[in-house]
């Protein structure tokens, strides 16, 4: 039996027999119904990708295992867990690129066979509704900032043709009694 890499990390090929990569997403929510018989739920957002993956590794390539616990515990700098750019057809298809290592890494010896059986999983790092939240949130942030900064500007001296209502009857005057 041939075995062909359907899965790389940062480029390294992660060779597994019968390797089977599964997907898979959450979308929580919470039931808003209390004691009736009512469907309501509360979305709570939708969470990053995983992506499972199954496979063995013979016991004569022993260095194959150890290759995936060290990536599976390789840290930055700074003490994160690295992120691995992810080549496989199934988070190609998800849009799945990037991903950490997550939840546990089984390794249980085979009956009859002289392999492990290997689990692990990769979760997706910056998630597209991660990026999408985050995208919102600064436009909201500078939003604010740009209407704060405009206020001050209008306060501090511009025309009185310019300012709004309040900036006239409210902020000028205190402006001009701290002086």
């Amino acid at each position: 039996m041939t075995t062909t890499a359907t899965l790389a990390l940062n480029g390294e090929a992660i060779t597994l027999k019968n390797m089977r990569v599964t997907i898979s997403q959450q979308f929580p929510d919470k039931d808003q119904s209390g004691q009736t018989s009512a469907t309501t739920k509360a979305e709570q957002g939708a969470k990053g990708k995983e992506l499972r993956v199954n496979g063995e590794i013979p016991f004569k390539d022993a260095a194959t295992l150890t290759r995936i616990f060290q990536l599976a515990n390789a840290t930055d700098a700074a003490g994160r867990r690295v992120v691995y750019r992810v080549a496989n057809s199934v988070a190609r298809a998800v849009n799945l690129r990037e991903a950490t290592f997550s939840g546990t890494l089984d390794a249980p010896q085979q009956d009859g066979r002289m392999s492990w059986a290997v689990t692990f999983t990769l979760t997706e790092y910056l998630s597209v509704p991660e990026k999408k939240e985050a995208a919102a949130n600064g436009r909201k942030t500078s939003k604010m900032q740009t209407a704060a900064g405009a206020g001050g500007q209008a306060a501090a001296g511009e025309d009185a043709d310019k300012m709004t209502w309040f900036e006239k009857k409210v902020l000028k005057p205190v402006n001009e009694a701290l002086g």
